[in-house]
């Protein structure tokens, strides 16, 4: 197995594994502690499920179709940094774009939207070269941009961050 496969199969992997997680945990509320609120202020495991699908949405939309470039770094010297933002416990402001909608959402809607997102993530990740840099998604803490490997993690990361906050707040409603 070449460098490029290898790769692929690791981010295969972890991108099934967080998608099995965050599915796992949104199947376990029904429809009405889906659109319950936790706490005032919060948003409902509904809102944090079309948040998900509207951000790696768009970042999938562009690493398919956006520009890319070669570059001279290593393909994934971000990822620390990824990793680092994610998985701290600090409050992370959400780009008024990726806002969820207000309530009600439907379960099946969101696990269906939620598993055809995974299979276009995965068909990308066998299809696009993972090294190049996305020139049209920005991603503030890193001013050159980040690799579409780096953007896969990212989509991992934040859909790991999200599975614990959903589970937290089906701890709270149930």
């Amino acid at each position: 197995m070449n460098t490029n496969s290898m790769l692929q199969q690791e981010l295969i992997d972890e991108m099934e594994n967080a998608h099995r997680g965050f599915l796992h945990q949104l199947s376990r509320f029904s429809e009405q502690e889906l659109n319950r609120v936790p706490n005032e202020g919060s948003w409902t495991a509904g809102q944090v499920a079309e948040h998900i699908i509207k951000s790696n949405g768009g970042i999938l939309n562009k690493l398919l179709n956006g520009d890319v470039t070669s570059i001279t770094r290593p393909y994934d010297e971000q990822v620390d940094l990824i990793k680092n933002i994610f998985r701290s416990e600090d409050k992370i402001k959400t780009n008024p774009v990726l806002e969820p909608s207000q309530p009600p959402h439907e379960l099946d809607d969101l696990l269906k939207s939620l598993r055809q997102q995974k299979d276009q993530q995965l068909e990308t990740i066998n299809q696009k070269d993972l090294k190049e840099l996305s020139i049209e998604l920005q991603f503030p803490p890193t001013p050159n941009g980040l690799t579409r490997y780096e953007w896969f993690i990212f989509m991992i990361e934040h859909t790991q961050r999200h599975c614990k906050q959903i589970a937290s707040i089906y701890n709270k409603i149930s």
